[in-house]
């Protein structure tokens, strides 16, 4: 299992680090890739090439702290199936590059979780950082309700939730996978009332969910209603679901 795991976190870590490049020197294939599927040019540096970065460090450090890597791995197979998602939205069938992708994540994210069981590294971290059970329960579910609640009214966007993805520029091609993320979000909250460190995982990636939302707010200078009362406001709730109904 160390073989392997070796093998498809070393592949897994040079796509990554290939992307990061690609996205933030502004290669062509990315740029043509963003124009054909409507992605704003700024997001190749944020956050599609920071993203990558990022992923490509948490997978490295993965090799020491097994539990980093599986968050790296997750990261990158919601990463992909948001990349299909997009590709699909505009009925552009060339999937190849996105689907290896894809498969790629998450055969790293399997053998990353098996060698850290292994380790005994996922239960140690576990064990030291995350509650049996959350406490109290009610913020995670109010938190749940919020985001299931968000997801509905994404499907169809309502006048201030359309308004919001156009005033961030986030291109329609994405507007159908936003609620997807809301309705996982949801389900990873609830399953972290019985499995805890499910539930922190799912918290800690609303934050970041988040913390790019207020970014994306700010770069795009909508500073009102929508960067305080909604991004920031759940940014904080975030926050504190996970630093205090999770952690201990």
């Amino acid at each position: 299992m160390t073989a392997t795991y070796l093998t498809l976190t070393l592949i897994a870590s040079i796509a990554a680090l290939g992307g990061a490049v690609l996205n933030l020197t502004g290669h062509r294939l990315p740029v043509t890739e963003a124009q054909r599927l409507s992605v704003p040019m700024e997001w190749l540096s944020f956050p599609i090439g920071v993203s990558y970065a990022l992923g490509f460090l948490g997978l490295l450090v993965g090799a020491a702290v097994p539990a980093v890597g599986i968050v790296a791995a997750a990261g990158f197979v919601v990463f992909f199936v948001l990349a299909i998602g997009a590709h699909l939205r505009v009925g552009d069938r060339s999937l190849g590059r996105a689907t290896v992708g894809l498969a790629l994540a998450s055969a790293t994210l399997v053998v990353t979780a098996m060698y850290a069981a292994e380790q005994d590294d996922l239960g140690g971290v576990v064990a030291t950082y995350v509650r049996d059970v959350p406490e109290p329960w009610w913020p995670v579910v109010l938190l749940a309700v919020i985001q299931i609640g968000d997801a509905v009214m994404c499907f169809k966007p309502v006048g201030f939730i359309a308004r919001c993805f156009t005033d961030v520029g986030l291109p329609r091609a994405l507007w159908p996978v936003m609620p997807w993320v809301k309705v996982a979000a949801t389900v990873g909250l609830v399953a972290g009332l019985w499995v805890p460190y499910v539930g922190a995982l799912t918290s800690a990636a609303l934050i970041v969910y988040f913390v790019c939302a207020v970014t994306a707010h700010i770069r795009a200078r909508d500073i009102g209603r929508n960067l305080f009362l909604n991004a920031t406001l759940s940014l904080v709730l975030c926050v504190a679901v996970f630093g205090f109904c999770f952690l201990r």
